[in-house]
């Protein structure tokens, strides 16, 4: 009896011991893999990023659009952008229109309802801008400009009501308002409806950027086979988003757009 008893407590004891293993074991891979889902959220997010800088890019310019590296961390709330190029106009000589170094993002910190996200400063290291002229057109610039405007009027007509206006009165050339307002004098004044409408489908995020600074940029004024430098610092743009936030999608067509008014402010500057 005494030795049943022995081999009972001997066999007990080797069980805790291999169960005790296997909870260490398992808490590793537990580890293991929480960190391997961590990486991989990270690194899907990073990726996510960086295709949604390249997809606006080319989505509201046209051109192709690259960027070396997107890099956020969760812990900092800072993003860090590598090599952005925007693609010049085909007819054009310099590879891109527009090239940026290095880009620092910092999310506030403050948490914010309604699904809006605030980023406290955008800090673009060097902006080069290069804008062409050709013999009987406008330039690259002016012609990137013209094509991001009218595809966020088209997409976000409440901010773009002149533009709206116009582009629908040009697909109904029937509609003549001033025709219309001749032949019928009794009709009152016609108030254009600016209010944005309801949309459906979920709540989207939106986006504030209070600020905007770049420390160095260089404009190439392009012209013949003249080539014109100019340089300026430390250049602030006015907050994007106002106290609303605009949705994601737009967002960088704003950014876009005042990346590339930059270098006729300052070309009519010198």
């Amino acid at each position: 009896m005494l030795q049943f008893i022995l081999k009972y407590q001997l066999l007990t004891a080797n069980r805790d011991q291999i169960l005790n293993k296997l909870a260490v074991l398992a808490f590793a891979l537990l580890l293991f893999f929480s960190t391997m889902l961590w990486y991989l959220a990270n690194g899907s997010l990073n990726e996510y990023l960086k295709s949604q800088i390249v997809l606006q890019g080319h989505y509201y310019s046209g051109q192709k659009t690259t960027l070396a590296l997107a890099d956020f961390s969760s812990n900092t709330g800072i993003a860090t952008l590598n090599q952005l190029n925007l693609a010049n106009l085909s007819q054009y000589q310099t590879q891109h229109a527009l090239i940026i170094d290095n880009v620092h993002v910092e999310l506030s910190a403050k948490k914010n309802p309604h699904l809006l996200t605030e980023i406290n400063e955008i800090i673009i290291n060097k902006l080069t801008l290069n804008i062409e002229y050709q013999t009987g057109k406008i330039s690259n610039i002016d012609q990137l400009i013209h094509k991001v405007t009218l595809k966020l009027a088209n997409d976000y007509p409440e901010f773009y009501p002149e533009i709206s206006a116009k582009r629908y009165a040009k697909n109904n050339p029937a509609l003549n308002a001033e025709e219309y307002a001749k032949n019928n004098p009794q009709s009152g004044p016609i108030i254009e409806h600016t209010q944005k409408k309801k949309k459906r489908g979920k709540p989207q995020q939106k986006i504030i950027i209070s600020a905007i600074n770049i420390k160095n940029l260089e404009l190439n004024i392009i012209q013949a086979d003249s080539v014109n430098s100019i340089q300026k610092q430390n250049i602030n743009i006015a907050a994007i988003g106002g106290i609303k936030g605009l949705v994601m999608n737009q967002i960088g067509g704003e950014i876009l757009l005042n990346l590339l008014s930059l270098a006729n402010e300052i070309n009519d500057m010198t």
